[in-house]
């Protein structure tokens, strides 16, 4: 029994050992377990059962263990790959920091630069130093130091023999900074400076612009300045009186004397032979002042510039054309119409457009001396331009009916002396000699134009009743005159004779 139980306890034993064994294989599947398992171990009851038949034996015994199968190798674990490592974030670049600007000093210290330099002995710096003053008084207008900024500047131009920009200067000052000391000492220093340096005709011009106009607003002090010198004094201080005019515009945006300004600047350019620049002002006056009033003065002389200083007779008639078809109601209308007559005529040589131009004064200005003087130049053009007497006859007889006196009487006699000396038709000159006599009785010429009727009807028309009734007609219409006599004895002998 004791032996029995030895290999089971050295199974049991063994069992446990491989359980225990840390270095025991992995257990296999339980498929390949179930396969492998070895047939059962006999029993204690075996010994006692009787072995059965041979045959039966053999089939029972058991049969051959199999060869164990090798154990699967495990696969090797892939080596884990080493995880890339993340790149270092690039670093910022540091932002540069701004270094902190500048603080820019005040009116002060920049004036007390400028001071300093315009003081400086030498010339040259005392010019540089005209640049930072007039610097200066661009950017603070408006501080207590720009007065005496002026003042230097004043000085300094005057020191350099620029004695027109200096006067300007001192002109601006004071009107700017009327009621400062430093403004009286500008007006004691510009009427010293115009009594040494004006001419004789500008300096009581000059003298009365210290008297200021009654108004506290600087820019309405400054605009009535720089007008009444380009209007009073044109040619006196032209180029510093532009300058200012300039820079009024730039400091004082659409101000109400904005389009005077610029007529004024226009006429500035005109009076001293700049008439490209004149041109310019006035197209600019046009283009940023549509409400103006003084467009039709700027279309005016634009005309103007071209008839005579640019010599453009086409361009002149144009502009002029423009100005009628635009401001018909316009003061210029007249002056426009008749510049283009005159272009017309002595520029163009086109009389008939000549004729035109002036009938249109005659229609659009009747009984006015416009159209007494146009209704002269349609009968000499067409009598001397165009050879047409007959027209140039009846044009004179509208001229007597329109405007009668004096005008009219010398139109009926030289519509007379037309008839006579180029138609040839002695009828008409002596209709329109009567004429004279029965239209203008009390003219000085009455009686001879009657006694000469007679003497035409007598002499050229051989009208012998005619001739007397006429020389009858001067002694009863004019009795005191002095060829009543003479006509009576005309009539009377013509009556006696054959």
């Amino acid at each position: 029994m004791k032996l029995l139980l030895l290999p089971l306890l050295l199974c049991a034993a063994t069992t446990f050992a491989q359980d225990e064994s840390p270095e025991a294989a992995p257990a296999a599947p339980e498929a390949e377990v179930s396969e492998a398992k070895a047939p059962p171990r006999p029993s204690l009851l075996d010994e006692k059962t009787a072995e059965p038949a041979a045959e039966t034996k053999a089939e029972r015994q058991p049969e051959p263990e199999p060869e164990p199968k090798p154990e699967p190798k495990p696969e090797p674990k892939p080596e884990p790959k080493p995880e890339p490592k993340p790149e270092p974030k690039a670093k910022p670049e540091p932002k540069p920091v701004a270094a902190p600007a500048a603080k820019a000093s005040g009116p002060a210290e920049e004036f007390a630069f400028a001071k300093a330099a315009a003081e400086d002995a030498d010339g040259k710096i005392a010019e540089a130093a005209m640049e930072e003053l007039a610097v200066f008084v661009r950017r603070y207008p408006a501080s207590e130091q720009a007065p005496e900024a002026m003042l230097l500047l004043a000085g300094l131009k005057q020191k350099n023999g620029d004695w027109q920009p200096a006067t300007a200067s001192l002109l601006r000052l004071l009107y700017e900074y009327p009621d400062t000391k430093i403004g009286l000492r500008a007006k004691s220093d510009y009427m010293t400076l115009v009594d040494k340096k004006a001419s004789r005709k500008h300096r009581p011009i000059l003298n009365e612009l210290v008297k200021l106009p009654e108004t506290s607003d600087k820019a309405d002090r400054l605009s009535s300045l720089w007008r009444k010198l380009a209007s009073l004094a044109p040619d006196a201080l032209y180029e510093p009186v532009a300058e200012q005019i300039r820079d009024f515009t730039v400091r004082f945006p659409g101000h109400k004397d904005g389009d005077k300004l610029q007529a004024s600047l226009a006429q500035l350019h005109a009076a001293n032979d700049k008439p490209g620049a004149a041109l310019l002002s006035w197209r600019k006056l046009l283009a940023l002042y549509p409400e103006s009033g003084a467009r039709a003065q700027a279309q005016m002389a634009i005309g103007d510039l071209y008839a005579d200083s640019l010599r453009d007779p086409k361009k002149a008639i144009d502009a002029y054309q423009e100005l009628v078809e635009r401001y018909p109601d316009a003061a210029e209308v007249q002056a426009a119409l008749e510049n283009s007559a005159r272009l017309f005529d002595d520029k163009l040589r086109q009389y008939a457009l000549a004729v035109e131009m002036h009938e249109k004064i005659v229609k659009l200005f009747p009984k006015t001396p416009a159209s007494l003087q146009s209704l002269k130049s349609i009968a000499k053009l067409q009598r001397d331009r165009l050879s047409a007497s007959e027209d140039a006859m009846k044009t004179l007889m509208r001229l007597s009916s329109m405007h009668g006196g004096q005008d009219g009487v010398d139109a009926l006699l030289q519509a007379a002396e037309f008839a006579r000396r180029d138609v040839k038709d002695f009828g008409r000159q002596a209709e329109l000699l009567r004429k004279v006599s029965d239209d203008y009785a009390g003219a000085k010429e009455a009686p001879q134009a009657l006694y000469d009727a007679a003497g035409v009807y007598e002499d050229s028309l051989k009208d012998k009743a005619k001739a007397i009734e006429v020389y009858k007609d001067v002694g009863t219409k004019f009795p005191s005159h002095k060829l009543a006599k003479r006509a009576t004895d005309r009539a009377t002998k013509l009556e006696t004779s054959n």
